[in-house]
């Protein structure tokens, strides 16, 4: 968390250092972007309970969320987007007199969405606010190994992502973003980690090279 808030302020440092004078006369309608994404999303979580029976472990690190992404804007305040990441991350290891488990699961969203500036922006405008939405398949996996057997299941959901943020052209070339928002998605069948849904919100910052 601190190292992600260390993070964060250098690249507003960044940003307000170079300024905005840097992307005069920008037009992006019919450009594209590739963008990588860091963020944060619900808590990471370390346990290790003991039971009279043995000794379970668990590293929980759905506190990290990341992607890549690609851009396509349609116009100076409407953009395509297409985004796969990684929500959720989970690893929990049991130990007892009868068997050791070892269990990992992951949830990766792969959306396709809008990003439209406001208020209209003008060729040359260096920040731009922008609402986004954005739906999809969320794919869901787990996989489970005992001592004498392997198991691994996939399952999907549909679901989505809204949000708000703010655009930084560094460069004809290079932008950096800030934003926040919550993702709403229907339950898996089963569970994938310890959760059937994975609804919350999240905040992130990402770098994108124009071309």
């Amino acid at each position: 968390m601190k190292t992600f808030i260390k993070t964060f302020s250098l690249v507003m440092l960044i940003i307000l250092t170079v300024n905005i004078s840097t992307a005069q006369d920008l037009t992006l309608k019919g450009r594209s972007a590739i963008e990588l994404t860091i963020g944060l999303w619900g808590g990471a979580e370390v346990t290790n309970d003991i039971f009279n029976t043995g000794v379970k472990s668990g590293a929980k690190t759905s506190g990290f969320t990341g992607g890549l992404g690609y851009a396509l804007w349609l116009g100076e305040h409407l953009v395509l987007t297409v985004t796969a990441g990684l929500l959720s991350v989970q690893a929990s290891t049991t130990v007892n007199v009868l068997y050791v488990e070892q269990q990992s699961s992951a949830v990766i969203p792969l959306l396709i969405g809008i990003r439209f500036y406001l208020p209209n922006p003008e060729p040359g405008d260096d920040i731009r606010p922008f609402l986004s939405a954005a739906i999809g398949t969320y794919l869901g996996s787990e996989a489970k190994n005992e001592v004498f057997s392997q198991e691994a299941r996939r399952e999907t959901a549909f679901g989505g992502r809204i949000g708000a943020g703010v655009d930084f052209f560094l460069s004809n070339h290079f932008k950096l973003c800030a934003q926040a928002g919550y993702h709403l998605m229907s339950d898996f069948k089963t569970t994938i980690g310890n959760r059937k849904n994975f609804n919350s919100a999240d905040f992130s910052v990402s770098a994108g090279y124009i071309f």
